[in-house]
């Protein structure tokens, strides 16, 4: 996969979170994002997003 392939890849995934986030902010949802960064055992980083989702009353 070329660089240019892997940076459209990015570009989606980020804008489809935040259509997500977008639309859980539409139905009262609160949405934290956490990033946290592993090495893998070949060396490489890898970064893992968790979101925890609350409803706002």
């Amino acid at each position: 996969m070329r660089d240019v392939d892997v940076a459209k890849t990015v570009r989606d995934a980020v804008a489809a979170l935040n259509e997500a986030l977008a639309l859980a902010a539409r139905h009262n949802l609160a949405v934290t994002v956490r990033t946290t960064a592993h090495q893998t055992t070949g060396g490489v980083e890898r970064v893992v997003v968790d979101s925890q989702i609350f409803k706002q009353l």
